[in-house]
């Protein structure tokens, strides 16, 4: 196989919905043992307009249950992944013809408003057509993929946060880690090392709001014109109400594990921020003032549950010995000197650029290996040479392609016919 890309739309739960969408080019392994090499060739987020935003969240809130704004919503998340798609590819000079599989990823709506239901044609035409993501495929051409539990966690919502997928990327013989993804919400994977007697799996936890959060402030703060504070500058002019920031955690307990992330878009864009914002308000305090104080809400949250995890997942005498950030919110500079400060016991604080990875790129770079992973098994049963009951299942998720009969050879070629096994690890190579 030679390239893959993923459209990740970071799952619509941020900036009501994701403002931006993330897209990967990346390359892939040469034979079907060993570690899966990748490179990664291009990466961009691409700005979702606010009027589309709009209305997909209006339709999400207002109607969910009404067959008409499924129709609506369907519409409108095709319009919204094709048109981003075709701007990236204008905006990288990628030619026609140059990617083989689309990834996409909305897991975090309503399940029943954007559950494709496919037919079994080899390639539709627009009478046909039954889902958002046959739409995508008809428009690119591009055997698209989703539902991207198939091959991993069957019952995950948050695919992108998966932490097989984390494990693929991060995992060390000796070392235990965290990977933090500041998104729009957090989230925290905790990773053992592989070697020595440990028999503790992976966890991962969305512990919160993250960049949804501290955008809503900006918002507020510069009347729209600045939609994020991803490298911190803004809150780093100004100062932390502490009060404020305690106040909010006796209010807000993240321990447990949080709703669909539908509802927590709903929840954090409407509620907990504005009533943050309110808060400071009534204090006084300056526009700078309240985007720092939110932004410690964001990093003392992080913190806190980095070492509640860690304290129940290492053993006695173990402890984390890195942890990588990633997301987009992981260039605020104003967060990362927090956990340098917060984080104390040798933890090392690492990006996620010291293994290859964009921070900006992580989410669509787990989204793009997940939709890999699903092309790879549907080529193999459909020939076939494997059989099982998740034919059905793998046949749902994609819509083929143009250059499907071609793929799925490519495939075969490169597998002789046999089932490809798993990846057990992603090795990111640097430029």
């Amino acid at each position: 196989m030679s390239t893959a890309a993923s459209l990740e739309s970071l799952e619509l739960w941020t900036r009501k919905p994701k403002s931006s969408l993330g897209f990967t080019v990346l390359g892939i392994q040469p034979s079907t043992d060993g570690s899966l090499p990748v490179s990664i060739l291009k990466h961009e987020q691409i700005v979702v307009s606010l009027q589309l935003r709009t209305q997909i969240l209006d339709l999400l809130r207002d109607h969910p249950m009404n067959p008409n704004t499924i129709v609506r919503l369907q519409s409108l998340l095709a319009y919204m992944y094709t048109t981003s798609f075709e701007k990236f590819c204008d905006n990288h000079d990628v030619p026609n013809g140059f990617i083989d599989i689309l990834a996409l990823q909305a897991g975090s709506m309503l399940p029943f408003a954007v559950l494709p239901i496919h037919s079994t044609q080899k390639y539709r035409t627009g009478s046909d057509l039954q889902s958002w993501t046959d739409v995508v495929a008809l428009e690119t051409g591009i055997t698209t993929v989703t539902d991207l539990s198939l091959t991993r966690s069957v019952n995950r919502k948050n695919l992108a946060t998966d932490p097989s997928v984390d494990n693929l990327f991060l995992h060390h013989p000796n070392k235990f880690r965290a990977c933090v993804t500041i998104s729009d919400l957090l989230h925290i994977t905790i990773i053992p090392p592989q070697a020595g007697e440990l028999k503790i799996q992976s966890f991962s936890l969305v512990c919160g709001p993250g960049t949804i959060f501290i955008d809503y402030a900006m918002r507020y703060a510069t009347s729209n014109r600045i939609k994020s504070d991803h490298d911190g500058h803004y809150s780093l002019q100004g100062v932390v109400n502490q009060n404020v920031v305690d106040q909010f955690f006796e209010e807000n307990n993240y321990s447990t594990q949080m709703s669909l992330l539908s509802i927590a878009t709903e929840m954090f864009g409407h509620h907990e921020a504005q009533d943050v914002i309110d808060e400071c308000l009534f204090l006084g305090m300056t526009d700078h003032d309240i985007v720092a104080t939110i932004t410690r809400i964001v990093a003392e949250n992080i913190a806190h549950h980095s070492k509640k995890l860690a304290d129940a997942y290492c053993p006695s005498g173990c402890k984390i010995d890195e942890i990588f950030i990633g997301g987009p919110g992981a260039r605020n500079v104003d967060i990362v000197n927090y956990l340098e400060e917060a984080l104390l016991g040798g933890v090392t604080l690492k990006p996620l650029e010291d293994i290859g990875i964009p921070c900006e790129a992580k989410e669509a770079l787990s989204c793009a290996q997940l939709g890999l992973e699903t092309i790879l098994k549907l080529a193999i049963i459909e020939d076939g040479s494997s059989e099982g009951s998740q034919q059905n299942r793998l046949t749902s998720s994609v819509t083929r392609g143009k250059q499907w009969q071609e793929l799925q050879e490519h495939v075969l070629k490169f597998s002789g016919g046999r089932e490809i096994p798993a990846v057990n690890r992603v090795i990111v190579e640097k430029e």
